[in-house]
């Protein structure tokens, strides 16, 4: 792992647009930046999950849309934000049985990263997610 003065984060953002194929490019972004993280698999799959979501529920989807992906990179953690264009539906955490064929993404990505959170509204929301190295 590279070594980060005391107390200095890196930070990073990119816009992609809202649109399917542009999934990989988030994917490939968060890892070219993480690529000594620890938990970089998970990262990278989080990424997917939370591009999933914003091109599934939100109007980063619709024509000229977009979502913007922050990587911010600490020497003890990671986090991975996505902001989306916002949807009508207050984004849940679903109580899932083994029949359920959907609502598994944050259910994924709680279950990937430290901490999971979200803020926002009906215009735009920031998912969140953090990655301490070494432990979960």
């Amino acid at each position: 792992m590279e070594v980060y003065p005391e107390g200095c984060e890196l930070v990073w953002r990119r816009a992609f647009p809202g649109l399917a194929e542009h999934s990989r490019s988030a994917r490939e972004f968060v890892a070219f930046l993480l690529s000594d993280l620890p938990a970089l698999d998970d990262a990278v799959l989080v990424t997917g999950e939370f591009v999933a979501n914003a091109l599934r529920h939100t109007a980063s989807a619709q024509l000229g849309g977009q979502f913007l992906v922050e990587v911010r990179r600490r020497s003890d953690s990671a986090t991975i934000a996505l902001m989306d264009q916002g949807g009508p539906k207050e984004p849940t955490i679903p109580d899932l049985d083994d029949m359920s064929e959907c609502g598994r993404g944050l259910y994924t990505v709680q279950a990937l990263a430290n901490e999971l959170t979200w803020s926002g509204g009906h215009a735009s929301r920031t998912f969140t997610a953090t990655f301490k190295d070494g432990s979960r």
